[in-house]
């Protein structure tokens, strides 16, 4: 049995024209350990997607169809109180402006802990800060019992996207979706977080669900991508095939899009350089 299977999903926004679905027949699976790449332009599925496998999207704006079973839970026919037992637990979601994660008036260690408080009732208080403290220590956060008692403003963009990562990973859950984290984040930050993303899988064995527009951090992260467009899948594959081989127009011209340069490299998941459409460029002269 995989750990998530997406069937036929179809959505419906109740304020939009009969005829427009804002995912359309969308399915996919994933195993354990699996990085998946969801790209596209801004509009085309994406988050709506993800906000149903998290069953976040409000049932009252959208009718949805179709089937997403996540270890074999049916997300669809959960009540709330089923859906918030595996939101947090099994289930980990980062968004991409930590700032408007984070409450405030909290501190970053609180907040970290909260799936603790909610989903691991049997740890003691010191237990929980342990696992808090180890968390924000796995993201690479330095000095973590002073970050512990910081507030979100205390912190860069950087440090606080890490943190939001840390307060998914705090409870090990088996899915962790990341939807465009690296978005607003410089060039130096991304990588350091895709970097992060790959010791997570690797050591942690956990799936990621990677949403972004960016080819070029698909590309050194995601083993799989599935492009989206007008919320229908028009081509899927391993990413390296996708991106030197692209079959549909929609992916030709998505990678058309990428400024042009002298010359590019793919990064093959062994390491090696494959001459390609995107990802480095480096200049002949």
């Amino acid at each position: 049995m995989s750990l998530l299977d997406v069937t036929d999903l179809k959505v419906h926004f109740h304020d939009a024209a009969p005829e427009r679905f804002a995912v359309n027949g969308v399915s996919f699976s994933m195993e354990e350990g699996d990085v998946l790449g969801l790209v596209g332009e801004s509009g085309c599925g994406k988050t709506v997607t993800s906000m149903c496998i998290s069953g976040l999207l409000p049932r009252w704006k959208a009718d949805t169809e179709g089937r997403i079973t996540l270890e074999g839970t049916e997300i669809f026919n959960c009540t709330q109180a089923e859906l918030n037992r595996i939101l947090g637990k099994d289930l980990g979601v980062v968004f991409q402006e930590p700032m408007t994660s984070f409450n405030p008036v909290y501190r970053i260690g609180r907040q970290v802990a909260e799936s603790l408080y909610v989903h691991e009732h049997a740890l003691t208080r010191d237990q929980k800060k342990k696992r808090v403290l180890d968390a924000l220590g796995r993201v690479g956060l330095p000095e973590v019992k002073e970050v512990y008692r910081k507030y979100p403003h205390e912190l860069s963009g950087g440090m606080l996207q890490r943190a939001m990562i840390a307060a998914a990973i705090v409870t090990n859950p088996r899915l962790l979706i990341a939807d465009e984290i690296t978005t607003a984040l410089d060039v130096s930050i991304q990588a350091r977080i895709i970097d992060l993303l790959r010791k997570l899988n690797r050591e942690m064995g956990m799936a990621i669900l990677f949403i972004s527009h960016d080819l070029h951090v698909v590309n050194r992260l995601c083993q799989r991508v599935i492009v989206m467009q007008r919320g229908k899948i028009v081509e899927s594959g391993r990413t390296k095939d996708v991106f030197l081989h692209p079959q549909h127009d929609y992916t030709k011209q998505l990678i058309a899009a990428i400024p042009s340069r002298k010359r590019t490299v793919i990064w093959l998941p062994d390491g090696r350089e494959a001459d390609g459409y995107i990802d480095r460029k480096r200049s002949n002269s």
